[in-house]
């Protein structure tokens, strides 16, 4: 077997950057089944595998040194820092970017996803305080676009630089889109999709009202715990044909309004149980569903292929919808290229070259327990062939969860809404006057 090399050492310059950066920012704290989809879905248009994101090949004449390696801040999900499969996977890939060097041609720095020690957090931090120290590139939420927008710290991607991405579904490349420019290129997915079992239903409804005349719980996330998370009403709003503009506020009220009339009568008819809105994670809702009987549950697809083997007999379908339209809502996680220097910037597309390979996506992507943006990446993937045909069609046929300059602020008022919702603290009218709707 083949040996993949080593965590790469930070040199003697990079380490006193790091301390620096630590330094600055340490009293800161800035605010199985079916194969195909039912419904009116269209036939699968799958690109072909040999197809990456970056159709043309970047220069390779590169002028900046090898003793100057790239700097990339990531979350801790993606890293070389382990013995994992998905680590030396990733860490054999950049060694590849750069044959032959005698230095890592990229040092990766973990930072946390979120809070006042996360990445957005050292991003904007850095910016104000010491702007040289910024990364080369960055793997950010999509939701975090906005706030480095106004912060100075991305520009748009050049024309030359957006037509690179071909491979990726057109709403899935929009995640990393605001005010119709492109800023980066999609790397992670997350999108949730139903799970039951196939003794129990043996057709999964595809509309609420279908739900509504079953005789099984649907389990879901009520709580939470990741900030990054849309909740089920944000994601029923969204599939359901609603939509928000770039300040949050909703455009849709119609779609609103229904989507909280079918939850309150879910609620009302104990399908819905209240104690969801304790149960704040994917994981727990998976558990529940483990140790239970006769429930659906929403879950992201990347927690579903990795445990699926808990349970026999299981089936996926995408998730219903109040008018009928099986969607997905897909967030993202994109690599974001900040230095403005040419020739790293010219470096920083080739490393990005090499990760989007299909082989090196699909391999890490799967072995790091992360759905891939790029259709071609899932033929890589050590698992049932009908799933993977499944995922296929809901990242080619998602919708794209918009970026507003207030995500924190909206997702908090959707998540209080839900919440009242549920625990019966409001009428399906009252919470409605509750929403954030365009004036």
């Amino acid at each position: 077997m083949a040996s993949f090399p080593s965590i790469y050492r930070f040199p003697p310059r990079l380490a006193l950057l790091m301390i620096t950066i630590l330094f600055l920012v340490s009293g800161c704290q800035p605010g199985a089944e079916p194969d195909t989809l039912s419904g009116p879905i269209p036939p699968e248009q799958r690109p072909p595998s040999s197809q990456p994101p970056f159709s043309a090949p970047v220069n390779a004449q590169i002028t900046t040194r090898v003793d100057e390696p790239l700097v990339i801040w990531a979350p801790p999900f993606f890293s070389i820092d382990t013995s994992s499969r998905a680590d030396a996977v990733l860490a054999a890939a950049l060694a590849e970017f750069a044959p032959g060097a005698t230095g890592p041609p990229a040092v990766l720095i973990p930072k946390a996803e979120r809070g006042a020690a996360g990445l957005l957090a050292y991003l904007l931090t850095s910016k104000r305080a010491a702007p040289t120290l910024l990364p080369d590139i960055a793997l950010i939420n999509s939701f975090d676009l906005p706030r480095m927008i106004e912060a100075g710290i991305v520009a748009p991607l050049s024309s030359a630089e957006s037509a690179l991405i071909t491979g990726l579904p057109p709403t899935v490349a929009a995640s990393a889109q605001v005010d119709s420019a492109l800023y980066g290129f999609p790397f992670v997915a997350s999108v949730e999709h139903l799970v039951y079992r196939k003794n129990q239903i043996p057709a999964p409804p595809v509309a609420w009202n279908d739900f509504l005349a079953l005789d099984t719980q649907l389990l879901f996330a009520g709580g939470t715990a990741d900030d990054y998370t849309l909740n089920l009403l944000w994601t029923l709003y969204l599939a359901g044909g609603g939509n928000m503009d770039e300040q949050g506020d909703l455009t849709n009220p119609q779609t609103m309004a229904s989507v909280l009339a079918l939850l309150s009568e879910g609620r009302e008819k104990g399908l819905i149980p209240e104690s969801i809105i304790g149960v704040a994670s994917p994981q727990a809702v998976w558990t529940f569903f483990v140790n239970g009987g006769r429930e659906m549950v929403v879950v992201p697809a990347s927690l579903f292929y990795n445990q699926q083997a808990e349970v026999a007999d299981l089936g996926f379908a995408p998730l219903l919808t109040v008018n009928g339209q099986p969607r997905g809502v897909v967030t993202t996680w994109s690599f974001v290229i900040i230095t403005q220097d040419a020739s790293r910037r010219e470096r920083a597309l080739q490393l990005l070259q090499q990760l989007f390979a299909p082989h090196v996506h699909g391999e890490w992507s799967w072995s790091a327990h992360q759905l891939p943006t790029q259709i071609a990446a899932l033929d890589y993937w050590e698992t049932d062939a009908h799933y993977t045909d499944f995922l296929r069609l809901l990242l080619a046929n998602s919708i794209t969860a918009p970026n507003p300059r207030v995500f924190d602020e909206t997702g908090r008022a959707l998540q209080q809404a839900q919440r009242a919702l549920l625990t019966r603290e409001a009428t399906p009218d009252q919470v409605l006057n509750t929403l954030p709707f365009r004036p």
